[in-house]
């Protein structure tokens, strides 16, 4: 699904605009869709090899990089400065629901309770 969101704005993603712009509109359009429940996923090693996969397809597309240039993964997150970090972002999320959560629940035995 986030390789078809990412084809349907293709235009958008690879044309001249600033770089941290469109890594910005990339994490906000089609990360979003890739990780919509990852705070409940068990993430194997072969996943984690896939979403890291998926990340690097997302950064060349953006750069219009062909798998035949043989331009090596780490020239690719030089060139839009990144990091590999869509495996960060899923622990982060898992955090921010963690404590979302608790939040909620306060939020609601107090209401509840009272």
């Amino acid at each position: 699904m986030a390789k078809a969101a990412f084809s349907k704005k293709k235009n958008l993603f690879t044309s001249k605009l600033d770089v941290n712009l469109g890594k910005k509109l990339m994490k906000c359009y089609v990360w979003s869709i890739a990780l919509c429940g990852a705070e409940t996923w068990t993430l194997r090693a072969t996943d984690q090899k896939h979403l890291e996969s998926f990340e690097m397809w997302c950064w060349r597309r953006m750069e219009k990089i062909s798998w035949t240039d043989h331009v090596r993964n780490e020239d690719v997150l030089l060139r839009v400065n990144e990091q590999r970090n869509i495996l960060h972002e899923i622990k982060n999320g898992r955090l921010t629901g963690l404590v979302t959560s608790y939040v909620e629940t306060a939020f609601w035995n107090g209401v509840f309770k009272e």
